[in-house]
């Protein structure tokens, strides 16, 4: 039966970034999924081990991509679309740039098995500024603040989240 039809969206909208603090040796990944109609129903955020910028904003895709597949059906949606401040990981991912670092090929090679598991995946770069949820969570996942999260199907403070919420739909292009 397709779990489409019984109430997932049809489209997902997610939001990643990777955080690094190469002092501490730690990077975080972070992962905002939103519906079609914009509003958050997934959040996740880890601390993951020693990576440069550019790993840490592929890990961060691939961090959100696996927690997508663990929700039922969504291997079955027709459309998700991976909103990243890293031009690096959409240029290459969407085959605009060539990927020459050999810790990237690894990291795009990764991502690119995954991206196969959907129908139709999409990457678009947004500034800084439009990712700062994401950023946020990522830099609260490499300090440790609080531990690795769970899916979350509610906001903790509903007040934050709608700032968030008007934010994101009025810097989107």
């Amino acid at each position: 039966m397709d779990k489409v039809k019984q109430g997932l969206p049809k489209a997902w909208k997610i939001s990643t970034d990777g955080a690094v603090r190469s002092e501490q040796g730690a990077s975080g990944l972070a992962a905002i999924a939103r519906d079609e109609h914009d509003q958050i129903c997934y959040w996740w955020k880890k601390r993951a081990g020693r990576m440069t910028n550019n790993e840490a904003e592929y890990a961060a895709v691939i961090f959100a991509l696996e927690q997508m597949l663990k929700i039922r059906g969504m291997d079955k949606i027709p459309g998700l679309i991976i909103y990243s401040d890293s031009q690096i990981v959409v240029e290459q991912m969407s085959g605009r740039a060539a990927t020459n670092a050999p810790a990237l090929r690894v990291c795009q090679a990764r991502l690119r098995l995954l991206v196969k598991r959907f129908a139709n995946v999409s990457f678009r770069h947004i500034s800084r500024e439009q990712n700062r949820l994401a950023d946020a969570l990522a830099f609260e996942a490499v300090e440790g603040l609080p531990r690795e999260s769970q899916p979350r199907a509610a906001t903790p403070n509903l007040d934050l989240w709608e700032q968030f919420n008007s934010s994101w739909r009025t810097n989107e292009h």
